[in-house]
């Protein structure tokens, strides 16, 4: 009694009873967020892969370049929070479909620009309806209520956390995303560079 483990439960093919508890990590918001995020990658990876050619890392990464370009493999990683290979795979992958293009920083000549290109630009624009529909399926269950506190919450988060570990505003992204990204594809065009 009060042990959390259910003696009547035994894995198939084993002569051992497994041990049935919640863990109180389960419970927290760090573990679901996490869980989410595997499930969401699991998800919509493949239909990315499918419907684009691109994964999940050389998505995100392009979507980097068209709110941020040009910009450093450095901060690309420090945007996207992740690391260094994986920055550097999908720059590479990239700068190979002519999506992006790497010329050398004039104001640091020992580093490299990475550059999102027309060709990169038209390959967002087409790619985002595709990425709201999915957004709009995940949506389906929730209220326009629910969602918009969502976003809320998970921009407070995002700006509690970078702040606490020294990553810069979370929310400038976001915020350059929603001012950048087109509702429908747009047909080709220029960008001013700065």
């Amino acid at each position: 009694m009060g042990s959390g483990r259910d003696s009547k439960s035994k894995p198939a093919g084993t002569g051992h009873a497994a041990v049935r508890r919640v863990s109180p990590a389960h419970r927290t918001f760090v573990y679901k967020i996490g869980i989410l995020r595997r499930l969401l990658d699991r998800y919509s990876g493949p239909r990315l892969t499918t419907e684009s050619g691109l994964t999940l890392a050389e998505w995100r990464v392009l979507t980097m370049l068209y709110a941020f370009s040009p910009t450093t493999s450095r901060q690309l990683r420090l945007r996207l929070h992740t690391d260094k290979a994986e920055v550097s795979r999908a720059c590479a992958a990239l700068i190979a479909r002519g999506y992006a293009s790497r010329r050398i920083d004039p104001r640091d000549r020992r580093s490299a620009l990475i550059v999102i290109t027309p060709r990169g630009e038209r390959a967002h624009d087409a790619i985002i309806p595709l990425r709201q529909a999915l957004q709009r399926e995940l949506e389906a269950p929730l209220t326009k209520a629910e969602i918009a506190e969502l976003h809320r919450i998970l921009d407070k988060l995002m700006k509690c956390v970078s702040e606490r570990i020294g990553a810069g505003p979370a929310e400038s992204v976001a915020a350059t995303a929603k001012l950048r990204a087109p509702r429908t594809p747009l047909p080709a065009r220029r960008r001013r560079r700065t």
